[in-house]
């Protein structure tokens, strides 16, 4: 699955589901948490044009929503990269033999599912930020993308861990781990306030 960014919705998830292409469980994670990306874009735009409007809850400034846009953004396009990473990396560990070369190819293959849970987790914290900063119709959508990624990053601690299970000292896992953990407790806890803060839904989601 190559050129990611370029390929339709439709024949990425062809791809996904077709037994001659490589792609696994680390592509569709990657893939999810891009698409949560994406929304946190939106919805911190929409989140600093509220805020320019003087409709903020916690001082959050329209600069720092525009900032926060960036990132997603950037993450983005990294969880894209990383997610043809993981298919080429898995395509290797499908040709590899049994013994040392498939080891070998496994210990490669824990490097892009570890690079989308710590992407993934980033997004997640993203998502909870702009949440966090008012309470408008689209912060459902803010809470919903840090679900995905939080998600996303479960999914690949569960990669890593299983491609290293014969490999007790490696580090990965754990970093896998912490980051599946930072991305379920921000979204835990944007999730929290805004059900506190919640009141009668009086905005729409036009800028």
């Amino acid at each position: 699955m190559s050129d990611l960014g370029k390929t339709s919705i439709a024949a990425a998830l062809d791809a996904l589901a077709a037994p001659r292409e490589p792609a696994a469980a680390g592509v569709a994670s990657a893939l999810s948490a891009a698409a949560a990306a994406g929304v946190v874009e939106l919805v911190a735009e929409l989140a600093a044009k509220r805020l320019e409007r003087g409709e903020g809850a916690n001082g959050d400034s329209p600069e720092r929503m525009r900032d926060l846009a960036k990132q997603a953004a950037k993450l983005r396009a990294r969880l894209l990269s990383c997610a043809e990473e993981d298919g080429r990396a898995y395509a290797r560990v499908i040709k590899s033999r049994e013994g040392h070369e498939r080891a070998r190819a496994l210990d490669r293959a824990s490097d892009p599912p570890l690079a989308i849970a710590e992407s993934a987790a980033a997004v997640a914290e993203r998502a909870a930020e702009v949440a966090d900063a008012g309470n408008w119709t689209f912060t459902a959508d803010a809470i919903v993308a840090g679900e995905l990624a939080a998600a996303a990053a479960r999914g690949c601690a569960q990669l890593v861990e299983a491609n290293l299970a014969d490999e007790p000292g490696d580090s990965r896992p754990a970093r896998a781990r912490a980051a599946a953990d930072l991305a379920g407790r921000a979204t835990r806890t944007a999730a929290d306030r805004a059900a506190a803060a919640r009141g009668p839904a009086v905005d729409s989601r036009a800028g």
